[in-house]
């Protein structure tokens, strides 16, 4: 286990406070599908909806600070007898706001290069895994161990796998709970009220993106 001492500022991207309020932002889990316990309540939440929810809050919270800019594009499948439209994301005017290591701050540098939605997902997932999601919470959660907000510890099953899970220390959750839930709740209800073509977009890449990293099993 490895422990960890909360640097004096402490600062999330909204795609983390969505991981940390897991409950706040998505329903419990039931008996099917992946689960995620939420480091600040203990609760078990639908896997599939909090990674959905926390990757759609990066995406839309760059968008919003001008860092980026969603972009739908033609174009043409089959020889060019099917049109398409494909979700680029594009370099924005404004700054990027994000801490060092959130989903928020990779999706900005990526937008360099303009690429389709899903396939900057992808890139991010890094390649084919049995639980995506676990997987995208995962790497959201590391991203925060690598800013000293939570600690890493690493558990053995059946004597020969090992996994690594997260610990929250108490000043991380002190200051998580002075942040402002209703604003990235607002962040994602706005998103679908204002721009639905974009946000059905979103959600459809999101969507995408799991499935093909999703590890087949034949």
């Amino acid at each position: 286990m490895t422990d960890v001492s909360a640097p004096a500022t402490i600062t999330f991207a909204p795609s983390e406070l969505v991981v940390l309020f897991g409950d706040r932002f998505t329903p419990e889990a039931g008996m099917l599908g992946s689960k995620e316990e939420v480091l600040t309540s203990g609760i078990k939440v639908n896997s599939e909806k909090l990674m959905s929810a926390a990757v759609g809050a990066a995406v839309w919270a760059a968008h919003r600070a001008g860092a980026i800019r969603l972009e739908l594009r033609q174009g043409k499948a089959l020889f060019g007898l099917i049109k398409t439209q494909k979700l680029h994301v594009v370099p924005g005017t404004g700054a990027s706001p994000f801490p060092a290591h959130s989903l928020e701050s990779i999706v900005v540098d990526a937008a360099r290069t303009s690429p389709e939605l899903q396939k900057l997902l992808e890139a991010f997932i890094g390649g084919e895994v049995m639980d995506v999601p676990a997987h995208v919470l995962g790497r959201i959660k590391a991203g925060m161990a690598e800013r000293g907000l939570l600690g890493r510890e690493e558990r053995k099953t059946m004597m020969v796998f090992t996994t690594v899970g997260f610990t929250l220390p108490d000043a991380t959750k002190a200051a998580a709970g002075r942040e402002s839930l209703d604003a990235v709740q607002s962040l994602l209800r706005d998103a679908e009220q204002r721009e639905p073509a974009l946000a059905k977009a979103v959600r459809d890449d999101i969507d995408g993106a799991r499935v093909m990293m999703t590890e087949s099993r034949d």
